[in-house]
């Protein structure tokens, strides 16, 4: 596996693979392959946020995963073959896209896989579907901001459980039959669609758009090609209205999302009711 900003965390090639989305497949305006601990995935975060406030569309999540286990596992373009050469390579990320990491989760209480994290994704999916992408951002904040080793299940059910669901339901379902089933057929999906970097954005209209890696805001805009498909419509939110779409916040993503300066976007939250939060070095803004 490779990572870089162009191409984001990269698979090993796959044998075959075509650009063409898979039959059974809802049609969507955008797919997004994804993984709970990919830091490209979070970077873009500002950018995905902003674009979701100035359009309106659908997106159809694919967790494709990125990590299994450790045994056998390799970056060598990033010098990652363990755990602890993964905080170089995360702190250089959030270096550069300035949405902040805490990478103290490799060095404390590693990850030790992602797979189950989609397959969580997945279960959110078949209870409360119109929950999964809150789900899924909840993970990347308790792993990115709050170094949290989400892989621990007792971790994992712990929020679980605060977002609402039963523990125990969950759980069951999470480690059943149907849903490793859903989690193979998520992966040859991706392979389908010939993504094998995370992010992968599949913008789907009559000549699609395949994104890869950390992109900028104006790059998504031209690939949602809005003037070509009558389906996407531009929002008119208010600064205010932007900010209640979402209950947190980094102020990365405030200020990409509203234009503005850090400090602009900090008395604004203030005003609407969020509070902050301080973990390590990183400003984290929640609705009280």
């Amino acid at each position: 596996m490779q990572c870089d900003p162009q191409q984001g965390c990269i698979l090993p090639s796959q044998s075959k693979h075509t650009a063409t989305m898979p039959s059974h497949l809802k049609p969507v305006d955008i797919i997004f392959v994804t993984d709970p601990i990919c830091s490209h995935c979070w970077a873009i975060e500002p950018m995905w946020r902003r674009l979701n406030c100035e359009y309106q569309f659908t997106t159809r999540y694919i967790h494709g995963g990125l990590l299994p286990g450790w045994e056998g596992f390799g970056d060598a373009g990033n010098g990652i073959s363990g755990p602890l050469d993964v905080i170089d390579h995360w702190q250089h990320v959030a270096d550069v896209y300035q949405q902040p990491i805490d990478p103290s989760v490799w060095r404390d209480d590693p990850i030790s896989n992602s797979y189950i994290l989609c397959k969580a994704a997945l279960v959110v999916r078949q209870l409360a579907p119109s929950l999964e992408s809150q789900f899924v951002r909840l993970m990347r904040e308790r792993i990115f901001l709050y170094a949290e080793n989400l892989s621990n299940e007792q971790i994992l059910r712990r929020h679980v459980e605060k977002f609402g669901f039963d523990g125990e339901a969950f759980f069951t379902l999470l480690h059943s039959a149907q849903i490793n089933s859903l989690f193979t057929r998520e992966q040859h999906e991706m392979i389908a669609l010939g993504a094998r970097g995370f992010p992968s954005l599949i913008f789907l209209s009559d000549h699609p758009i395949k994104l890869v890696g950390s992109v900028s805001y104006h790059t998504l805009k031209e690939a949602l090609n809005v003037g070509n498909n009558p389906a996407i419509k531009p929002l008119s939110l208010s600064a205010t209205e932007k900010l209640l779409r979402y209950n947190s916040w980094t102020i990365r993503e405030a200020s990409e999302v509203l234009q503005c300066a850090e400090h602009t976007a900090r008395n604004l939250l203030l005003t609407l009711g969020f509070s902050i939060t301080c973990l390590a070095d990183i400003e984290f803004w929640q609705l009280n």
